[in-house]
């Protein structure tokens, strides 16, 4: 309609006479006639579907100063004080006078209804919820996307003031809901849609390779007492540095049907304890016959496609409350081992009550945190562990200092290497070198520290520190202190080009390479067989002809060199072909597909 009468009237007498239509029409009366009809069937709409909206938005206790509009009459729970409420809208805005005045307004309401109808429709079909099953056969959503956009360029067309002035109003609700609204009243499509997002980009996760600067730790953390489980899973979300996770873990001992109800009343306990301290952490409860097959299970099937635990965190062996991970050091040690051998790093906290309350007490700048460095994969875990600890809001201001043994006469030279590594680790620490280290020297120096990084052994089921003695000698001296075993190597100063990512690059490249040479190896060969056939043919030529013995030799010679020629080519082409064959298998066993523009190995010979 708004073309026809843009192609019929003018446009300046569309924008200043409403009547315009009765111009062009056959029947003017016609004109009234639907305008009143239409009039009256908005109003009775609007009239009957507002005050149930209200009703509605009242009842859901959306917003609390509506409260009152939510109480219903009679049997069927009419609105009546929205009618009224309404009625009273009704007649303030006709007594403005200038009806005009609103009419831009409320279109923009309408639009914004419409979009996020289309818009809602779309997320919902972007969700891809299994919940989600549109009658209609034709839905796209797609379709859903532009409806939603068209409706904001439609507002904005009408009116730009009123459009942006609607739009911002609609944002400023959505702000106030979000801050003020408890918990949701009815299921929407936002944990589907971070289900699905979940899903895209674990699948693109894992069609990407591993590279060492990918590395966060993804830890289990065992507690099966809720007094200690509150100081262990902070430290977990110390140890995260906002980009791990964690899940709190206990594992039942048990078989039987009596088990699904104490695991569900487990799980329970451990949902509600994580929410009470306000930790973002999973819970998980695991029954089993025996506490070693329960870790050995746990350990390897934990995880979903690239997110799988990397680090095993529990609480020293004497504040161990029966049935974690076994009775007695023996039991202990023998698990921790298990899941060692299964790849996982283990961080061990001991963490006494006086040790805790004194670290409270402390303000994030007056924090330490020391790390006994070795030189080895242990070394770089506690290192790194310390660095993501800083990037908490409690140990954003704390030092990190660096300890590692030195020799006299070298002690220049230690430091300096120290300073090296850790600018090439990117990591801001203060290196110290300790003579003579031992447990006292360990003592004296990290007393007074608030947090001490400190390496471990297993060795013949016995967890013994760096200098083969039992742990009990140094732990009870030592403020709180994080036991660590690293049971893989992590690369702080990996480079990009570097690891797998490096390994497949190179091998691609060789592989081009491969197949450059073998195609060139191949158009020599076939030159050279060329060349050996037409001097054959001359040979035979010269035979027939009855020519001179000394020419005939000449061709001859002539010819067993261009085969000769030959056959080398020949058999740099077959060798070219054998390394193109090498190539392609070593991209095959890294796991990536060749370029759709490589001859396949063994075509480049005819």
């Amino acid at each position: 309609m708004a073309v026809v009468f843009a192609a019929t009237l003018p446009n300046d007498l569309l924008i200043s006479d409403y009547g315009a239509m009765k111009r062009v029409a056959r029947f003017n009366f016609l004109i009234d006639a639907g305008v009143i009809a239409a009039t009256l069937s908005s109003a009775i709409a609007s009239f009957m579907g507002a005050p149930r909206i209200l009703q509605s938005l009242a009842g859901d206790r959306t917003f609390p100063f509506l409260l009152p509009f939510a109480k219903g009459s009679g049997p069927t729970g009419n609105p009546r004080r929205g009618v009224l409420l309404s009625g009273l809208i009704a007649l303030g805005t006709i007594t403005l006078g200038n009806l005009n005045l609103v009419a831009s307004v409320v279109s923009m309401f309408f639009l914004i209804s419409y979009g996020l109808l289309n818009y809602a429709t779309f997320y919902e079909a972007r969700a891809a919820s299994p919940s989600f099953r549109p009658r209609f056969r034709f839905f796209d959503l797609r379709l859903s996307f532009l409806g939603g956009l068209m409706c904001l360029g439609a507002m904005l067309t009408i009116n730009l003031a009123a459009g942006a002035a609607a739009t911002a109003l609609l944002f400023a609700i959505y702000q106030y809901l979000k801050r003020t609204a408890g918990p949701a009243r009815w299921a929407d499509s936002r944990r589907s849609y971070y289900l699905q997002r979940v899903r895209e980009n674990l699948l693109a996760a894992v069609a990407e390779p591993e590279h060492p600067r990918d590395w966060r730790p993804h830890l289990l953390a065992f507690s099966n007492d809720s007094h200690r489980r509150k100081q262990l899973l902070r430290f977990a979300s110390w140890l995260e540095g906002g980009s791990g996770l964690t899940t709190a873990v206990r594992i039942l001992e048990g078989e039987g049907v009596k088990m699904l109800k104490l695991r569900q009343e487990a799980e329970a306990e451990l949902r509600a304890d994580i929410a009470d301290y306000g930790m973002q952490a999973f819970s998980l409860v695991v029954a089993a016959p025996n506490l070693n097959l329960g870790v050995h299970t746990l350990v390897q099937s934990f995880g979903i496609g690239p997110l799988r635990v990397n680090t095993i965190l529990l609480n020293w062996l004497e504040q161990l409350p029966k049935g974690i991970l076994g009775l007695g050091e023996f039991q202990y040690a023998t698990n921790l081992r298990t899941a060692f051998r299964l790849g996982c790093n283990i961080v061990v906290l001991d963490a006494k009550e006086d040790d805790w309350v004194s670290l409270e007490a402390l303000s994030p700048s007056e924090r330490r945190i020391d790390v006994w460095w070795w030189d080895d994969a242990t070394g770089h875990l506690m290192l790194l562990l310390a660095y993501l600890m800083t990037r908490s809001d409690a140990w954003g201001e704390a030092r990190i200092r660096v300890l590692a043994a030195g020799q006299d006469g070298e002690l220049d030279e230690e430091v300096e290497g120290l300073k090296k590594m850790l600018e090439e680790a990117r990591i801001e620490a203060e290196p110290e070198i300790v003579e003579n280290m031992s447990s006292k020297t360990v003592v004296e120096h990290s007393a007074d520290a608030a947090l001490v990084f400190f390496p471990f052994r297993l060795r013949a089921n016995q967890l013994l520190d760096p200098f083969d003695k039992p742990l009990d000698a140094v732990l009870p001296r030592l403020p709180i202190v994080a036991l660590v075993l690293a049971a893989e190597d992590i690369e702080l100063d990996a480079e990009p080009e570097e690891g797998i990512a490096g390994e497949i690059a190179a091998a691609l490249d060789a592989l081009a390479d491969a197949d450059k040479k073998a195609r060139e190896a191949e158009k020599e060969a076939v030159a050279a067989k060329e060349e050996s056939e037409k001097w054959l043919r001359e040979v035979q030529a010269a035979t027939e002809s009855g020519a001179k013995q000394e020419e005939l030799s000449k061709i001859e010679a002539a010819a067993l060199e261009a085969e000769e020629r030959a056959s080398k080519a020949t058999r740099r082409a077959a060798k070219a072909v054998a390394e193109l064959e090498d190539a392609a298998r070593t991209v095959e066993a890294l796991g990536v597909k060749p370029p759709e523009g490589d001859k396949e190995p063994g075509d480049t010979q005819e």
